[in-house]
């Protein structure tokens, strides 16, 4: 069984294309690559996926900037499949999202683009995986990797006596990045090309508080607590949609919980 990994060189495209050879034939595909669109060149990169079996759509811009970073993120997914049905192709898509999609009070630029692309996929028979936020373990120690790598950059100054830290930051259910592999796996052998959506959770409520102190305890760092809690409820409405806005680390002075939703959760 074929599979075509878009986003390969991002936390979770990385992983999959590490794992998924155990089982089947994974190919990568560079989205950098995307010749200018309405041109026989484009035609000719979308029908790199036409002898696929699988198609994991990982490839997303967290900090859309460009035109290009945004039709990555909104257009590529319903495109593509636009392109396979001509072709008369039926891969099984899998389409990686964003628990943000969820969550009204996140309004920053990434968030808008994937409620977008999920619009647009609205119709189709394909698999979207909602992701909270993800971490890697080894060891049981959590690793400087995906977004965990500005905390570890933080923890790693050695001049500072003490590290400050929001408290509590936003709140999530976050899953090991394996488990979310070994989800899609399963996935991929169950065949099943219906339309689907997963919002996936883990099994403990964080916040960032938590997190950043399990990353400090195992380095030995002393850590202050810095409490917005109280903060964020007397703060100018002007300056929360500003916050709300911003997908820098600034955006954890206001609590944003990522647990609040009523769609069905898939705990890993």
């Amino acid at each position: 069984m074929k599979v075509l990994v878009t986003g390969y060189s991002g936390f979770l495209g990385a992983i999959l294309c590490k794992n998924l050879p155990r089982k089947f034939e994974v190919q990568k595909v560079n989205l950098r690559d995307l010749p200018e669109k309405k041109t026989n060149y484009f035609n000719n990169f979308l029908d790199r996926f036409i002898e696929a079996d699988v198609i994991v759509n990982c490839a997303a811009n967290l900090k859309p900037k460009t035109k290009n970073d945004i039709f990555i993120n909104e257009d590529f997914p319903i495109i593509l499949l636009n392109h396979l049905k001509k072709k008369e192709k039926n891969p099984l898509f899998i389409h990686i999202s964003s628990i943000n999609v969820l969550i009204d009070e996140r309004k920053d630029f990434y968030t808008i683009t994937k409620r977008k692309a999920e619009k647009n996929l609205e119709n189709q028979n394909i698999t979207i995986i909602r992701l909270p936020l993800v971490y890697e373990k080894k060891d049981n120690i959590i690793q400087p990797s995906g977004n965990f790598k500005q905390i570890d950059n933080y923890l790693k100054l050695n001049f500072l006596p003490i590290f400050p830290m929001i408290f509590p930051g936003h709140i999530h259910y976050p899953v090991e990045i394996n488990k979310i592999s070994n989800f899609i796996e399963k996935i991929i052998t169950n065949k099943n090309k219906e339309r689907i959506i997963y919002n996936i959770a883990g099994n403990k409520k964080k916040s960032l508080w938590d997190l950043f102190q399990e990353m400090a305890d195992y380095k030995n760092k002393k850590v202050l607590k810095i409490n917005f809690k109280i903060f964020d409820k007397v703060l100018p409405n002007i300056f929360k949609n500003f916050l709300i806005k911003n997908s820098s680390v600034i955006q954890q002075l206001i609590v944003i919980d990522h647990t609040e939703y009523k769609e069905k959760k898939e705990y890993l």
